[in-house]
């Protein structure tokens, strides 16, 4: 079954993008994605128009509902909303718990637009897995996982998959390696090994992210992202004070100086 398939059958096509900022073009440094800073607001609008090359091209695939997520860690919308696609709804987490509130079983897929690598990786721009400053790993069941992952897991907790991502092309080969080879993507730019980037200049990313999306859409639907629950969820800090913290939370257990681990039932709850 394909989603114009499922168009065709009347079920109309629902479509969820979630965005982040270290992965559009251009940026490659924190002070560029960070609200509040003199650079920010001049890459607001790189992150907005990638955006709406998406919704565009979702709605040019046959998309019936598009619902965007503006997921990048902040107080305020990232998103320049008077500039975004009027079609488009709108929407930030509610909580760690709550990473998607608008999203049900009724989504055929979901988008990932200006995603980043997990910490650690090398020739990545800004690769990091919740937060640079505070984590070193994220492990789910054994296996370490990322920002793009976890993301994926949890809308699979839905039936929901990943149809496509962007970003730059560290985040794009991670996102294969967990997501299939085959996963529909576009590379907006490549990371040098002291986090620099050669960038796509901004029209020509979301000119590409645009073809890419309509294309991705038009494919068979693909499988959603599910690793069988219970989860083990392993976190390494960065500091003993930080894993401190962490381990004194209630069902936390202490791994090592700065390791500590929990068990979940729900994929809900990776990330609490």
């Amino acid at each position: 079954m394909n989603y114009q398939t499922n168009l065709r059958g009347g079920l109309g096509m629902h479509v969820y993008i979630l965005t982040d900022m270290e992965g559009v073009s251009l940026v490659t440094k924190w002070e560029q994605v960070q609200q509040g800073h003199p650079f920010y607001a001049k890459y607001q609008p790189v992150l907005t128009a990638e955006v709406n090359a998406a919704i565009e091209g979702a709605f040019a695939a046959g998309a019936t509902r598009v619902v965007v997520n503006d997921g990048h860690g902040s107080a305020d919308y990232n998103l320049l909303w008077d500039r975004l696609d009027p079609r488009a709804e709108l929407e930030r987490p509610d909580s760690a718990s709550n990473i998607f509130p608008g999203m049900d079983e009724t989504f055929h897929a979901m988008l990932m637009i200006g995603y980043h690598s997990m910490e650690g990786t090398p020739n990545a721009v800004m690769p990091h897995t919740q937060s640079h400053t505070n984590v070193l790993y994220y492990e789910i069941n054994g296996r370490k996982i990322g920002e793009i992952g976890q993301m994926a897991l949890i809308a699979g907790g839905y039936g929901v998959p990943v149809a496509y991502v962007s970003g730059d092309a560290a985040a794009v080969a991670e996102a294969r390696q967990f997501l299939g080879e085959d996963l529909p993507a576009t590379i907006v730019k490549q990371g040098h090994a002291n986090g620099g980037a050669t960038s796509l200049h901004p029209n020509e990313a979301a000119k590409r992210i645009r073809r890419d999306v309509e294309a991705a859409l038009a494919l068979s639907r693909r499988d959603s992202f599910v690793i069988p629950g219970p989860y083990e969820v392993k976190c390494a800090f960065k500091s003993k004070a930080l894993a401190d913290e962490r381990a004194g939370q209630p069902g936390v257990e202490r791994i090592d100086e700065l390791t500590t681990s929990r068990t979940v039932t729900s994929v809900k709850a990776i990330l609490t």
